[in-house]
């Protein structure tokens, strides 16, 4: 008898059971969706019937989230700290890494500048790179865990807003604890006078003389510590999410862009840097920060990078011929640095090695200069030092690259020619040259986000150089590059000089459309990374038959605004 009850619970149990079992299956639609993918499969009649089910299935996973996050410090390409980030994601009920980012290492003074604030930046950027590993395996990994990585605009705005919260608190700290130092003075001690130095009328009147030439240097922006882990995190989880997607980096960043990828693809045009000068250079000249060569637009990339290597080759060769082996040793950037005195020795050679490979200056390649005109100029005469000893008005330098565009017509594009707050002389260097040479803006513009906020000012440019690095978002740098094509101009992605080896920096110039990308030299392997990873992305391209060309270039006419109307008086009847 008992045996038999036992028997009966145990049959309404498996009942129940079976019940449960149904309830289950039937809420997730499970026998509607095996009979969907087992009918699809035998019209469809697949080689690998596994392997479609398990793709057929994935789909239908949930979406990856976020689980931890990890982040180290490492070198960049001068040995510098940086920071690298992992992003770890629960894809299909297993945590696996997806992908593993590190940023170019932000330099904040001009090569030029004195070893004592070059060591005073190196602290600064160690301070840096520490507070943002910490934020990011910290606070910043509490916040975006369990996030969907693909949902990058809403990720980039809860780094920014998760940043600013830290800030306030770190500046709140700061505040009460020099309100406990304060407190803790005594009476003597805030009553005690500052002596003030007196000067002798002849001292002062030396100084009165120098002064009357000085001008102020622009003040440093104030970044907040760790701030750098914006760009770090917002890289990764953007590299996390095309992985998730099964596309490849490009093809990711261009649905973001354009809400989805686009049927056919453009090529940036390479600037590669060839010669390096300015005043950390053994050499005069400092009207060229950089001196770089650009093909034409309808060149194939392949094409195209092969020669542009066979140039920089050729001017190796030409100045080893004439200054030995000395001046083939580069710098960060991969160019050669010769001891040259004059803008016309630079712009010779390469001419002449462009046309001893059978090109045409002008035609086959052009050139581009990156001026730095921040970096040349002299604070206490307030004048550009455009060759050691020669020093040139704002008015002046207009005249110097007018000059030079028309001696040489290879030049096509000027970056930086002079300072931000030279915004008339640098209409009028528009108005003379836009019409047939890309007047471009990096320095005079500030950092993404800020220009996203602030515009063009009173400088107005042909395209802009759009950096990743410090608090710059991928979104922001999505953003500026809208906002650049609403007003008609071009976008130009660029490198900064203390790369990390992550070519994801080719990724955002085709994904997002930019018409230039400005990388380095064809030399050294954080530059050559970038170079071999636009290669392979053409060969791609060419496979799915969705790649395009530049036909030719078009120039924005920059004009100075028209002047004001003068009022009309109002004549009486």
């Amino acid at each position: 008898m008992a045996a038999s009850r036992s028997s009966e619970r145990n049959a309404r149990e498996i009942y129940e059971m079976k019940q449960r079992a149904v309830k289950f299956y039937r809420e997730n639609q499970v026998p509607e969706k095996i009979e969907d993918i087992l009918n699809a499969m035998f019209h469809e009649n697949p080689d690998d019937i596994y392997g479609r089910l398990s793709e057929y299935f994935e789909s239908l996973a949930k979406p990856g989230t976020i689980s931890k996050l990890v982040s180290r410090l490492v070198l960049d390409s001068k040995g510098q700290p940086t920071v690298q980030c992992e992003v770890h994601c629960i894809v299909k009920g297993v945590e696996r890494h997806l992908s593993t980012s590190s940023v170019a290492s932000h330099n904040t003074l001009a090569e030029s500048a004195p070893i004592e604030r070059k060591e005073a930046d190196d602290l600064e950027r160690l301070q840096f790179v520490e507070a943002a590993i910490e934020y990011i395996n910290g606070p910043l990994c509490e916040k975006i865990k369990g996030l969907d990585p693909t949902n990058q605009k809403e990720i980039d705005s809860l780094i920014c807003e998760t940043l600013e919260q830290l800030k306030a608190e770190h500046e709140e700290r700061e505040r009460k604890l020099k309100e406990e130092q304060a407190e803790e003075e005594t009476p003597q001690q805030q009553k005690e006078p500052v002596k003030e130095e007196k000067s002798s009328p002849k001292a002062k009147k030396k100084g009165s003389a120098k002064s009357a030439a000085v001008v102020a240097e622009e003040p440093k922006e104030q970044f907040f510590v760790g701030c750098n882990s914006i760009c770090a995190l917002s890289q990764s989880v953007l590299q996390t999410a095309a992985t998730l997607k099964k596309v490849q980096l490009f093809e990711y960043v261009a649905s973001l862009r354009y809400n989805e990828a686009p049927d056919k693809y453009r090529l940036p045009l390479p600037m590669a840097s060839i010669l390096n000068f300015g005043k950390a250079a053994a050499c005069k000249l400092n009207l060229f920060k950089e001196v770089m060569i650009m093909p034409k637009p309808d060149k194939p990339l392949s094409e195209a990078i092969k020669q542009i290597s066979d140039i920089y080759n050729q001017v190796g060769k030409t100045l080893f011929t004439k200054y030995g082996v000395a001046v083939k040793n580069v710098n960060d950037l991969g160019c050669f640095i010769p001891a040259y005195d004059k803008p016309e020795q630079a712009l010779d050679v390469l001419q002449e090695s462009i046309t001893q490979l059978g090109f045409t200056p002008g035609e086959d390649f052009h050139i581009v200069l990156n001026c730095a005109a921040h970096e040349m100029f002299d604070m206490d005469k307030g004048k550009y030092e455009m060759v050691t000893g020669v020093f040139k008005g704002p008015d002046d330098m207009v005249e110097v690259y007018n000059d030079l565009v028309t001696r040489y017509p290879a030049i096509i594009a000027i970056i930086d020619p002079l300072k931000r707050q030279d915004s008339e002389p640098w209409l009028k260097l528009c108005e003379k040259l836009s019409e047939k040479c890309y007047i471009i803006g990096g320095h005079v513009y500030p950092r993404t986000e800020r220009f996203l906020q602030e515009g063009f000012g009173d400088v107005k440019s042909s395209a802009v150089v759009l950096k990743q690095q410090q608090m710059t978002s991928v979104s922001d740098t999505i953003d500026a590059v809208k906002f650049l094509e609403g007003e008609g101009l071009d976008s130009v992605i660029s490198c900064v000089q203390g790369e990390s080896g992550d070519s994801s920096i080719a990724d955002l110039a085709v994904g997002m459309g930019s018409k230039f990308i400005q990388i380095g030299a064809p030399c050294r392997g954080e530059r050559v990374c970038n170079y071999n990873r636009l290669l392979q992305i053409e060969s791609w391209l060419k496979d799915k038959d969705a790649l395009s060309y530049y036909e030719s270039h078009e120039f924005p006419n920059i004009l100075p605004p028209p002047p004001p109307e003068e009022p009309v008086d109002e004549v009486d009847n």
